[in-house]
């Protein structure tokens, strides 16, 4: 009990008070924060954070992505014209921007339609970062496609039962639908360069004109029979492809760059990698995902995992023939292949000079004797690789180092 001035106090009333006030005074500032997010950019800077931060982080933005919110980086790119911006979406913050009409822009064609399906995405992965799963799903789950840009890896657990095989995954004769698709082809439509991204930009626009694919994804859609829960390659794919379709001017395809360690592990944004193994890692994970419907490539067999659609449209089959020069056995070996390295020799001119290079019998000799089974001995011999089974579609690597 305290007395002042002839009027007493109680202790433990006055702490509680004083406790009771702060919690309301705490309270109500997250309250009114959150609701005034959802109608204003909260702590987005416009013009004066912009210079002033500008040589502090000039090594971070360099490594930076358009759109994509950098941890160490105080400025990024823009989503919609790849130029240095500061203001963010205030809803799921993880698209930036450098002025009101880029926000605009990246709003109305599409980012309205899943920014608040991202958001709560992000807290559901965070809620249940216990799970743990290779599959991811899309950044945009709806019909529309969507410019917006997953950040965070999801945990992507299987949601739909998983299939029965039974002879073949997909049938071939509806591949050779999807293969003859006779509707007309859409305008070419141009990438913008997010900073070393000419790699993956080139991969896309080949793999956006496969015609097979395209037809598959815009008629029977993946998105559709889709297994995983969170973010899936083909799934933005799908994406990717429907606004190429749509679009009359050159667009970021920051969805998928920003997943590129998702796409494949050694693969990171920024850096200058290499076109030809990006496509291996986006067929492979491609057909990682045909598989996994049917239970991963573990439950399925070799012989099975060879009848998806992504086998259907890459997949061929190599042949190694060697020939002993001393009792003349063959040897027979195939390998499944899902594109052709061709080296350039000398002055090849031509596509078909260098596949005549790529099947020219090599003479195996000295260190490189070839271990006949029929002599049961080193001996001189003869190798060529040729292509037993040609893929649909080839796609054809020119390394061209030699040149």
């Amino acid at each position: 009990m305290l007395v002042a001035v002839g009027v007493s106090w109680d202790l433990n009333w006055f702490l509680q008070l004083l406790l009771s006030v702060i919690v309301v005074a705490v309270g109500l500032h997250f309250f009114v924060k959150s609701t005034a997010s959802r109608y204003f950019e909260v702590d987005a800077n416009f013009e004066g954070d912009h210079h002033h931060h500008h040589h502090h982080h000039h090594h971070a933005l360099a490594d930076a992505m358009p759109g994509v919110l950098a941890a160490d980086a105080g400025d990024s790119l823009c989503a919609v014209c790849a130029t240095r911006a500061s203001k963010k979406c205030s809803r799921c913050k993880a698209v930036r921007y450098c002025s009101q009409a880029c926000q605009q822009s990246h709003w109305k064609s599409g980012h309205k339609t899943v920014c608040k399906d991202f958001h709560d995405a992000s807290v559901r992965s965070v809620a249940q970062n216990g799970v743990t799963n290779r599959g991811f799903k899309a950044s945009a789950a709806g019909g529309k496609s969507s410019p917006s840009i997953a950040l965070i890896p999801g945990c992507g657990a299987i949601s739909r039962p998983i299939k029965q095989a039974k002879d073949v995954l997909f049938p071939y004769d509806e591949f050779v639908k999807f293969f003859n698709w006779d509707k007309p082809g859409f305008t070419p439509c141009g990438l913008l360069n997010c900073g070393n991204s000419c790699f993956a930009n080139v991969v896309l626009q080949c793999l956006s004109f496969t015609r097979p694919l395209v037809a598959y994804l815009l008629e029977k859609s993946h998105r559709r029979e889709c297994s995983y829960n969170d973010w899936c390659f083909l799934c933005e794919f799908e994406n990717h492809v429907e606004r190429t379709r749509q679009g009359s001017q050159a667009f970021s395809p920051m969805n998928i760059l920003s997943r590129l360690p998702n796409i494949g592990g050694t693969l990171g944004y920024g850096r200058q990698e290499d076109a030809h193994e990006f496509m291996r890692f986006s067929i492979d994970t491609m057909q990682s995902v045909c598989l996994d419907e049917f239970g991963g490539e573990k439950a399925v067999p070799p012989n099975l995992q060879e009848t998806t659609l992504i086998q259907h449209i890459f997949g061929g089959r190599l042949q190694s023939e060697v020939i002993c020069t001393k009792c003349d056995k063959i040897s027979n070996q195939y390998e499944n292949m899902m594109d052709l390295t061709v080296e350039i020799h000398g002055d090849a001119a031509s596509l078909e000079e260098c596949l005549d290079q790529f099947t020219a019998r090599e003479w195996l000799d000295g260190e490189n004797m070839y271990k006949c089974e029929g002599c049961k001995d080193y001996v001189k011999a003869w190798k060529r690789l040729t292509v037993k089974c040609a893929p649909n579609i080839l796609t054809i690597a020119l390394k061209r180092f030699q040149v």
